[in-house]
């Protein structure tokens, strides 16, 4: 047995966002287990999570002399990787994995690849992503996805790819506050409410959530839809997010926000509209986060979705319905709370049988000392 197995974790930023939110969990785990000696490694100092702190994990940020593609964080990873001296490099992202190449081959270090966390409709062949993709995918010892969609969609190779569900900390759910209290820091004043929580992309369908809900509020006045996430000033839909909050006060646009938990928490149905057309998800955080706290789940069959989302079991799946047929879905869970809290029962226990955050720590657990002992052996890929 492997007494301290070093680590160098290598991702974008720790800002708000779904592969970061799972990354941090991680962490958590790992520093708990103990025998881990781990290093991050971001090309931007941005930690949307002030907990990541308070774990005092040693933390380096490689400053970018270019927005995009900068050669000389080729350089500046090889010197952090000769420092550091790990036992695997697991990288989170399609363009950390590229960096990470050379100091990889320098150093003769072993490569963990966490850049699949979606399952988009079609690849490109031909593209500079997919390129990457296939030389990321044949420098990696170990190729782990967070949905069995990601593998089918990006297709890795078979004998070295894994999947790891996402694992979620339950502890973060309870000593919510009052339902009265997140009611008045979002003026929500109607009596039931919808949620999205989804940065405003072309990967997410906030148009056809805002056609539901200016179809459902026109019919009732009883329902709210709000919605939550990542937004940049000058986007088309954000500003019609806007002008229709402005318009109709059951419509409502946080932004992005530190409290999602508690924001959930009050609501009755959690939403997910995706892009079919360009986005497929993995597993949706914003999904795990709603059904944790028992909320019935109306999603867009779109990647992994229905590996977590069960139609007709713990909430919908929409495939081509219409913006009437996905309303009446929102009415028919808010007019009959027994499938509303039978949905959200189930959804609750799905959870926690299969997406905690033990059970996914021990997985990587598992990746991380397996792969110690084929290297040793000398039967790494």
């Amino acid at each position: 047995m492997v007494n301290e197995i070093r680590i160098l974790f290598f991702i974008g930023s720790l800002r708000a966002g779904g592969k970061e939110r799972r990354l941090i969990e991680l962490l958590s785990y790992l520093k708990g287990a103990g025998a881990f000696n781990m290093v991050v490694v971001c090309t931007e100092d941005n930690v949307h999570y002030p907990h990541f702190f308070e774990l005092d994990i040693p933390y380096v940020v490689l400053k970018k002399q270019w927005q995009k593609y900068d050669p000389t964080v080729f350089y500046k990873f090889h010197q952090v990787v000769k420092d550091f001296k790990p036992d695997y490099i697991h990288t989170w992202g399609r363009v950390q994995s590229f960096y990470a190449l050379p100091a990889v081959i320098l150093n003769r270090a072993s490569l963990i690849n966490s850049q699949i966390t979606s399952a988009p409709p079609q690849i490109r062949k031909l593209s500079i992503g997919n390129i990457i993709d296939t030389v990321n995918f044949r420098c990696s010892d170990i190729i782990l996805s967070n949905s069995e969609a990601g593998l089918r969609a990006y297709a890795p190779p078979a004998h070295k790819s894994k999947v790891i569900y996402n694992g979620l900390n339950l502890n973060r759910f309870s000593g919510l506050p009052p339902e009265e209290e997140v009611r008045a820091k979002y003026r929500i004043k109607t009596p039931y409410t919808v949620v999205m929580v989804a940065s405003v992309s072309e990967n997410k369908d906030y148009g056809l959530f805002l056609q539901v809900a200016q179809h459902v509020t026109a019919l009732r006045k009883d329902i709210s839809f709000v919605g939550a996430g990542w937004y940049r000033e000058n986007d088309v839909t954000y500003k019609k997010i806007i002008r229709l909050s402005e318009e109709n006060p059951n419509i409502i646009f946080t932004g992005k926000i530190d409290d999602v938990e508690s924001l959930v928490s009050i609501c009755n149905v959690g939403m997910l509209l995706s892009n079919r057309n360009v986005h497929g998800e993995g597993i949706s955080n914003a999904i795990m986060e709603y059904m944790a706290l028992g909320k019935p789940v109306i999603a867009t069959d779109a990647g992994g979705t229905n590996e977590i989302v069960h139609h007709n079991e713990n909430g919908y799946l929409i495939t081509d319905q219409s913006v009437e047929g996905i309303a009446t879905l929102v009415t028919d869970l808010i007019d009959n709370p027994e499938k509303c809290q039978e949905f959200g029962e189930n959804s609750k226990k799905y959870i926690a049988e299969n997406f905690s955050l033990n059970k996914m720590g021990r997985e990587f657990e598992t990746v991380y000392r397996d792969a110690v002992a084929l290297f040793l052996n000398g039967s790494m890929v």
